[in-house]
């Protein structure tokens, strides 16, 4: 065990924090950390790194545990160079080899090898070079070749000054030091910011093989998928602990809420029943004594906890009363270049889309390669220099920007809606914010002072209204915790309008889109279904680049049949695909919880537990008919 915590407790003045808290770090742990914005996360993460104390209850660490703790946007401070920093993360490594050279160099000079002298040298010698090679010794230049190239840093030069480099440079160096110290404790507090596809696929891989434990806090729901195996979920006061990475605890929350509640209103209805009878029975004598044993049941009875009432998420609905035509939008031979003078850079050249009603698209490469410019000049913002694009006859183009450029610092943020929107009343605007957790007071703040989140909820308002039925989201995720991630996901699932979709936000691509385009210098390749999908196809094509077991004639046949199918046919064979994929996984796992209840109820403890067994049989009755349904439209999918 690293960490164990017991009855801790913290407050910051009147503020309380987290009260009786009592968990564990094992050895090899992997727990992802969530909760709502200022519920505490960076506070815990604190008092288990140490730097902070609990006012009551105690946080015991292992002897001479190591620990090492990434702080959000922590960028590394440093007069140094990016080679003398991470050699600086492995320097008893370093300096055992300085020493071990200077024994060889004496042991050398040494003549008469009967000597004791030589002797004593030759076993500092052989010391040294044990615990060298225990610190796996000759591969630190590879460890720091590795680290550098997966954190982006290998066209750096090792003597670059940390001084001279970016913010997210810094933020990311300050990661890649904290890599090579290998801690046996690695707690990472929004470790993902600053990294694009490459570098966070990378880390997700180091991670996967790292020998210590992983604490981390992040939004990023499918790094937590990847790399966390446990999660604990920040509620109200305490903190509750799944089995399971993010996915498996949303399902595992959902069946531990209900459960609650069914046992809170047993334990209320129990209550109800026996005051009842009391209440009847109490005043005469020939009852009173009865009366009075069903009091004395009442207060033995166990209570329930009530379960606390969710957060609400954010209320957001995206509708259009207007239906555009089938071709939404056509992309022929577009250039465009950014900057003036010499600076003038050309982002892409000859770029060629066809938009279809209601296909979801997101447009993923990498940085600098021109996906939030295209979507500006979609919009209207910028001119290209060459080719043409047409939005079809009554599409209403709603256009999500990533920076706040088109807010008004100085207007309100009821303002800022309502200046847009004259002939809105204010209660109807007021209820929008609202739902958006923009509430009371908040509403008359300047968007100046607003944070990056309650912008972000504002220019998705801003969206809502203008009832577009094409949006152009630019990074809408970015600045949301997870639970309005969840919300903006079901709301753009809904939606039965189009969207073209720039995101790093791979759980939102891999849930969303019906096409992937693959945006480049030399124009754009289109794959069909999420972000998994299209990381499989890079995988298959790196495998054959590389001369491994090529694709099958019969597969290219197949591939050469899906490029002549219609768009639509594509759009509703690989919707099949995914809802037949999510019935198999769903019905493995209602099988697997089949077998669970079935030995439930063979245990013979369960047997003289009457309310147990009831609500266990009402599951599985459910679950059959779940199961029985499941499998008619699997059946169906595979018959169609």
């Amino acid at each position: 065990m690293l960490i164990s915590i017991s009855g801790a407790g913290k407050s910051f003045g009147a503020e309380r924090i987290f009260e009786n808290l009592s968990l564990t770090v094992e050895d090899a742990d992997r727990i992802a950390l969530i909760g709502p914005n200022g519920a505490g996360k960076s506070t815990l993460l604190a008092m288990i790194a140490g730097e902070l104390e609990p006012d009551e209850g105690t946080v015991d660490r292992r002897r001479g545990l190591r620990i090492g703790y990434f702080h959000q946007n922590s960028g590394l401070e440093s007069d140094g160079t990016i080679g003398s920093e991470l050699r600086g993360a492995l320097s008893a490594v370093f300096e055992t080899e300085r020493a071990m050279n200077e024994a060889g160099e004496a042991l050398a000079k040494i003549k008469d090898h009967a000597s004791d002298e030589y002797r004593e040298c030759e076993e500092r010698y052989h010391r040294l070079q044990l615990a060298f090679d225990a610190m796996e010794g000759y591969q630190a230049e590879v460890k720091i070749n590795t680290v550098l190239t997966g954190m982006g840093f290998s066209s750096f030069g090792r003597e670059t000054p940390v001084a001279t480099m970016s913010g997210g440079e810094r933020t990311r160096l300050a990661l890649a030091k904290i890599l090579l110290e290998e801690p046996e404790l690695l707690i990472l507090d929004e470790a993902t910011n600053h990294l694009d596809f490459k570098m966070l696929m990378w880390l997700e891989e180091y991670l996967a093989a790292y020998r210590g434990a992983i604490l981390a806090v992040s939004h990023d729901r499918y790094f937590l998928d990847r790399v966390t195996k446990k999660t604990w979920e920040v509620e109200g006061l305490k903190i509750i602990s799944y089995p399971a990475s993010y996915t498996g605890y949303q399902k595992l929350r959902e069946e531990r809420i209900a459960l609650m509640e069914k046992e809170y209103d047993r334990y209320q209805n129990e209550v109800a029943r026996l005051s009842e009878y009391v209440d009847r029975n109490i005043a005469r004598a020939s009852t009173a004594q009865s009366a009075k044993s069903r009091l004395r049941m009442i207060e033995h009875l166990e209570e329930a906890e009530k379960p606390l009432p969710p957060e609400k998420p954010p209320v957001i609905r995206f509708s259009s009363p207007v239906r555009p035509v089938k071709d939404v939008l056509d992309i022929a031979g577009l250039t465009l270049s950014v900057g003036e003078g010499e600076k003038r850079k050309t982002l892409f050249r000859a770029l060629s889309l066809h938009v279809m009603r209601g296909e979801k698209i997101a447009v993923i490469g990498d940085n600098g390669v021109g996906k939030s410019s295209l979507l500006k000049a979609l919009a209207g913002l910028i001119q290209p220099d060459a080719g043409r694009f047409e939005w079809g006859r009554n599409t209403r183009v709603s256009y999500y920007e990533q920076d706040d450029g088109r807010l008004s610092p100085g207007k309100t943020a009821l303002d800022e809606l309502w200046d847009r929107y004259p002939r809105k009343r204010e209660a109807e605007l007021r209820t929008l914010l609202g739902g958006l957790r923009l509430s009371g007071d908040e509403v008359y703040k300047p968007v100046k002072v607003l944070s990056g989140g309650e912008k972000a909820r504002l220019k998705l308002a801003l969206l809502m209204l203008e009832e577009g039925n094409v949006l152009m989201l630019d990074e809408p995720t970015n600045h949301l915790d997870i639970g309005a991630k969840e919300a903006l996901d079901r709301a753009l699932s809904a939606f039965d309008g189009t969207i073209l979709i720039v995101s790093h936000d791979r759980y939102l691509l891999n849930r969303l889109p019906t096409r992937i385009v693959h945006m480049s210098a030399e124009g754009v390749e289109s794959f069909e279904g999420g972000f998994d999908a299209y990381m499989e196809l890079q995988k298959r094509r790196e495998a054959e680049a590389a001369g491994q077991k090529p694709a099958s004639r019969a597969a290219g046949s197949e591939a050469g049949k899906e490029y002549f199918r219609s768009k639509r046919q594509r759009s509703e064979e690989a919707a099949a695909k995914r809802r037949a994929k999510a019935l198999e996984e769903g019905i493995a796992a209602g099988e697997a919880r089949m077998k669970e209840l079935e030995a439930e109820i063979a245990d013979p403890e369960t047997a003289s537990d009457f309310p147990r067994l009831s609500g266990l049989l009402a599951e599985m009755e459910a679950l059959r008919t779940k199961l029985d349904q499941d499998y008619e439209e699997w059946e169906n999918i595979l018959c169609s």
